[in-house]
């Protein structure tokens, strides 16, 4: 950590670690304070694949179910074949959305989005999600995996079914439960000054500040809720939920958010074949496959000290977080650098490596 810090100009990062649900280590480096808030980009995706998996545990939702039973406008999805539009919107089930291989793309500035922007500033979720199916899909559903705006789908599906608007669902069901209470989609003027200073990556491979500290381009209006980037949190808050999903879905007051079960058909690996077909890359280096939502671990051929199953995400920014049932380890990472893999590389797998003997394990 000092290291990331000290040589490689990381301006602020912080690490928990928790070992049985309960914290085992804790560092933060430079301008990073304790209460720092961060936008999660995409470590927001495993807690919205967590709210979809509660509702299919309940039988509200199916992962079999064509998308178009909760977001009508999806059965007019198409695909572009030979010049003709192909509508094959009637294929694309929820199983594709947590797979991400519905055909979607991660391209937020679409016509489509851009009028939808200009003519309601305060466009909701399922609205903005609507209009993704405007232009065509990559690929006809369940064809390949495509890293995508999938989750934000999700995040509206999940609003449908269960009949609560996406942040009050994750409030009352993941959130509140856990004791998540830095955890969510919208920043009042205090916690505003608690957001983490946003850098980038300069084209000299240089850090350099952002002109303006703004929360992120995926806030495409005023009400959307990115199932897929939008979630702001302290590390110690994501934490919480690291931690339970690291005991099978379970916190270490005995609150279950999931069955471990549900946990495990998460982790396990759904697109057998897209390790040898390259089409997903992997932050936390090789080894990774794709489950429900998630990454998981497949292969340890490279000498991954964490467990076969070991699931998670990173964000554009690098935050990280890495979830273990079998050892009951979990990882959170928070720092603030846009294009950071070019400047400091795969330096998550190394937090992760260390981690494992430090634990004995």
């Amino acid at each position: 950590m000092r290291a990331l810090h000290d040589q490689k100009g990381v301006p602020g990062a912080q690490v928990w670690i928790y070992h049985h649900g309960l914290p085992v280590y804790h560092c933060l480096v430079g301008e990073e304070q304790e209460d720092t808030l961060h936008p999660l980009y995409s470590c927001t995706k495993p807690v919205t694949a967590v709210a979809a998996m509660q509702l299919v545990e309940q039988d509200t939702l199916r992962l079999d179910d064509p998308v178009e039973t909760y977001l009508p406008e999806y059965g007019s999805a198409y695909i572009l074949q030979d010049g003709r539009h192909v509508t094959v919107g009637g294929e694309m089930t929820v199983r594709h959305l947590l797979t991400m291989t519905a055909g979607l793309t991660y391209c937020v500035n679409t016509p489509a989005i851009r009028a939808l922007q200009q003519a309601c500033p305060e466009a909701d979720t399922q609205q903005v999600v609507a209009t993704f199916v405007q232009e065509p899909l990559s690929f006809r559903p369940g064809e390949r995996f495509q890293y995508s705006l999938c989750h934000d789908a999700l995040a509206a599906v999940v609003e449908v079914a269960s009949g609560q608007r996406f942040s009050d669902y994750l409030a009352d069901h993941v959130f509140a439960p856990l004791g998540m209470t830095e955890s969510g989609f919208y920043l009042d003027e205090q916690r505003r000054r608690r957001l983490a200073p946003q850098y980038y990556v300069d084209e000299q491979g240089e850090v350099a500040k952002h002109a303006v500290d703004d929360i992120g381009h995926y806030r495409l209006t005023t009400r959307y809720e990115s199932g897929g980037a939008g979630l702001f949190a302290t590390a110690a808050d994501y934490g919480r939920f690291a931690a339970a999903m690291s005991c099978g879905g379970t916190s270490p007051e005995g609150v279950r958010i999931l069955r471990p079960e549900t946990v495990d058909l998460m982790r396990q690996e759904h697109l057998s074949d897209y390790v040898m077909n390259n089409d997903f890359s992997c932050a936390a280096g090789e080894g990774y496959g794709y489950g429900l939502g998630v990454r998981t671990l497949v292969s340890k051929a490279a000498g991954q000290r964490s467990s076969l199953g070991e699931f998670g995400w990173d964000g554009a920014a690098g935050s990280y977080v890495l979830m273990d049932p079998t050892a009951e380890v979990a990882i959170v990472y928070t720092q603030q650098v846009l294009g950071w893999p070019q400047r400091f590389g795969c330096m998550h797998a190394p937090l992760r490596d260390l981690t494992y003997p430090a634990l004995g394990l």
